[in-house]
C-alpha cells in the first residue's frame, strides 16, 4: 500500500485512484478524505461542530454524509465518539484471496471446486469482514451453507439499517 502524506493528510494511492471500487461518489471519497484528515485518521474525537465549521457545511449535510458511509461500511462510529476507517485499514479487518483459499481448504480438507473458488472470492468482491467470515465458517464446514450464512447477513444488516430509518437517529424534521 503506497501512502501520499501532504501536512498530514494521509492518503492511500489504491484508494484515491479506485474509490469508486469502494462504491463511493467522488463526494464522499472527498469527504471521507476531508474527515479523516481532520480526526487526524481517527484519533481525534468526532465532533458534529468542528467539522462544520472547518468544512463550511451545515451539519444536516454532515449528518447526510456521515450516513451514508456508514451505511456504505466504510466508517465505523466507536463507542468513544472516534471515527474508525474501515477502508483505510484493509490488512487487519480482510483476508486476501490467497489467505481465505488456505484457509477454507485446510478447513474442509479436501482442494475446493472451481465453484467453490467462485463463491469464495465473492466474499473478497463483496467486502465481507474477517471477523464475519470465522464466524460463519465456525457454524458450518459447508461452503455453500457459509454463503447463505453471509448473505443473509446482508439482507439482515439491509433490513435493521432500513427499520432504524437513520443510522445516526438525527431528526431532520424538528431541527
Amino acid at each position: 500500500m503506497l501512502n501520499v502524506n501532504t501536512n498530514g493528510l494521509l492518503v492511500d494511492a489504491e484508494f484515491l485512484m479506485n474509490y469508486k471500487n469502494y462504491n463511493l461518489s467522488g463526494e464522499e471519497a472527498i469527504f471521507l478524505l476531508q474527515i479523516n484528515y481532520l480526526t487526524e485518521q481517527g484519533e481525534k474525537i468526532f465532533s458534529v461542530n468542528s467539522f462544520s465549521v472547518a468544512l463550511n457545511m451545515p451539519e444536516k449535510d454532515i449528518f447526510s454524509m456521515l450516513d451514508s458511509l456508514l451505511r456504505k461500511r466504510v466508517i465505523k462510529l466507536a463507542k468513544n465518539n472516534r471515527i474508525s476507517f474501515i477502508i483505510f485499514n484493509t490488512e487487519d479487518n480482510f483476508y486476501t484471496l490467497k489467505e481465505l483459499l488456505k484457509l477454507v481448504e485446510s478447513m474442509v480438507s479436501r482442494m475446493l471446486t472451481s465453484r467453490e473458488i467462485d463463491i469464495i472470492s465473492s466474499w473478497i468482491d463483496r467486502k465481507f469482514l474477517k471477523s464475519e467470515i470465522d464466524e460463519a465458517l465456525n457454524i458450518s464446514k459447508n461452503i455453500n451453507y457459509v454463503n447463505g450464512i453471509l448473505n443473509n447477513k446482508i439482507n439482515n444488516d439491509m433490513i435493521n439499517s432500513e427499520e432504524s430509518e437513520n443510522i445516526l437517529g438525527y431528526d431532520w424534521l424538528n431541527k
